[in-house]
């Protein structure tokens, strides 16, 4: 494979989802990890991305990746994630859930029996929720952004302030045991902290390549996470930093 190939492949996948990790993408090319950092570091100088421990996220303008771009990004695992994390639920709780398209794939796996109050201010969310007869659900709004799916800025900040969570199931673009839960938008992650502060504990549902990246944004330190849902391949050196910050790994 060419290097202009190699490289527009991962435009592409920045595109997609926001970052890359380096290990992923020497598998992936049939190429050696000094050959991806070289490419990352090539693409880097361009501006078209920032380098992370482990791999890159992207700068803008890849950032912006449509949600319908994001949604068909690692669909199996964000099945399966989700099909994990709604094991953490229980009868009565109350929960914030953000924008992200693998917090909508866990709206989706919320069984019909279970008794829930829901607060969200993703529309993709609040619409997998509607026909589940034994959820209260509460639709935060706000003013609407098409390239997140979800209702930032004042309004939905001042809706966050009246509520409370036993949980928040928090859609993070990167996470890293240095930096913590990150996202690429400032007031997305402004609604993020909000929650946050209100939710008596932290879900973090992620895919590997989400697993030691940064985003711009801080949103909370990692001994802030309760819970951690990670696939069965996640890096155990990775994931025992986050057990000494206290946070419960489950795998799906």
């Amino acid at each position: 494979m060419l290097t202009e190939e190699r490289q527009q492949l991962i435009r592409d996948q920045l595109a997609a989802d926001g970052r890359v990790l380096a290990g992923d993408l020497a598998s992936r090319f049939g190429v050696s990890e000094d050959t991806v950092r070289r490419d990352l570091r090539e693409l880097a100088k361009a501006g078209q991305l920032r380098r992370v421990y482990g791999g890159a996220v992207a700068s803008a303008p890849f950032a912006a990746a449509t949600l319908n771009q994001r949604s068909g990004y690692a669909v199996e695992e964000k099945l399966r994630l989700a099909k994990a994390s709604v094991g953490l639920l229980e009868k009565g709780q109350s929960l914030f859930i953000d924008g992200g398209t693998t917090n909508e794939a866990i709206a989706r796996a919320i069984p019909r029996d279970i008794e829930l109050t829901v607060a969200t201010n993703s529309l993709g969310v609040a619409s997998a929720l509607a026909g589940l007869p034994r959820v209260e659900l509460i639709v935060l709004g706000g003013c609407y952004r098409p390239d997140l799916g979800t209702c930032v800025g004042g309004d939905t900040l001042a809706a966050v302030a009246q509520l409370g969570a036993d949980l928040f199931f928090l859609g993070s673009c990167g996470l890293d045991i240095a930096r913590g839960i990150t996202a690429f938008d400032s007031a997305e992650a402004e609604v993020k902290r909000a929650m946050a502060r209100n939710s008596a504990g932290i879900v973090i549902t992620v895919t590997n390549d989400k697993l030691a990246t940064a985003a711009p944004y801080r949103i909370a330190g990692s001994e802030a996470i309760r819970h951690l849902v990670v696939e069965k391949t996640a890096p155990a050196a990775i994931l025992a930093d986050f057990e000494r910050q206290g946070a419960e790994i489950r795998f799906a």
